[in-house]
């Protein structure tokens, strides 16, 4: 993720943007500008069905090689952890900026 006001940028463990009590829209931790987050729910969908595809695939191919395949635990952890990491990038998910921070800060 981005923020559009500052141009900083979190990893796939740190967000960037905070979420306040009680108020719908997220702000940025570095330049406390105020942003709204929309997920594109169609394409995680379409990503989802595409991994666990894959899994199935690749446990079939497992089996008749003779090889014990993959458990589920294994692979809904699998899933999980690609998931998560994926949605949070740009075309899945869209920032826009709602209000930007007047104040300047130093970090």
């Amino acid at each position: 993720m981005k923020c559009p006001n500052c141009n900083k940028e979190g990893n796939a463990l740190k967000r960037i943007f905070s979420k306040r009590k009680g108020l719908p829209n997220r702000y940025c931790v570095y330049c406390n500008s105020e942003v709204k987050v929309s997920y594109n729910w169609g394409k995680i969908s379409l990503l989802t069905a595409g991994i666990f595809v894959v899994l199935i695939i690749i446990n079939y191919i497992l089996q008749t090689m003779g090889w014990p395949g993959i458990t589920g635990g294994f692979a809904g952890g699998l899933a999980g952890a690609i998931i998560a990491v994926y949605m949070r990038k740009p075309p899945f998910m869209k920032v826009e900026l709602v209000k930007p921070s007047r104040k300047k800060r130093r970090n």
